[in-house]
């Protein structure tokens, strides 16, 4: 079979414009239609809209491997550029099952205010009931546990990412959270 006329024969169409041809034909070119396509405009665009929040560290106890329903420790230092008038850290562990998405709302820290600068957050949940957990959630192997900084009107302005794996390790279901900044 012979290619059409104006293609080439490996069926790839070919610019119609001989200004696009030739832009396309150097690699100075191509740089300069790639400004001008796609990056012209970018810089003014500035910082994304909301608070500019940095977590600076985050310490998780127990470290490591640990039994499932072992005490949870979160304390993390953040810090912003705008003022935060009630907000709190929500604490929630995500599971993806065979059947659909499970949310467990573990609790949240206590409202507070904070102004620009560093601050530090503690969150504790008591040991966690096995018997609480559906079978579904308990098998699965990864999940994830969020902290999500929560506004007075439920908007999120920043969530912080931890994986968990759970595994049973000689009859016992052992939980390990994974420090997203180490």
């Amino acid at each position: 079979r012979r290619p059409r006329k104006g293609r080439p024969a490996t069926g790839t169409p070919r610019p119609h414009n001989a200004r696009v041809r030739a832009a396309l034909s150097s690699s100075r070119g191509l740089a300069a239609a790639w400004e001008r396509c796609c990056v012209a405009g970018m810089e003014d665009e500035g910082p994304p809209p909301g608070p500019n929040i940095d977590v600076a560290s985050i310490e998780i106890t127990p470290a490591g491997e640990c039994p499932f329903e072992e005490q949870l420790n979160v304390v993390m230092q953040f810090s912003t550029d705008t003022p935060l008038e009630n907000y709190c850290w929500r604490f929630s562990y995500t599971v993806d099952t065979s059947k659909r998405r499970k949310i467990i709302d573990l609790g949240c820290t206590e409202y507070a205010s904070y102004p620009p600068g560093l601050h530090a957050m503690s969150f504790s949940a008591e040991r966690f009931d096995i018997a609480g957990v559906p079978e579904d959630v308990r098998t699965q192997v990864n999940g994830l546990l969020a902290a999500v900084l929560t506004g007075p009107g439920g908007e999120e302005a920043m969530t912080v990412n931890m994986v968990v794996q759970i595994y049973v390790r000689d009859g016992m279901l052992l939980r390990c959270i994974f420090n997203p900044l180490e």
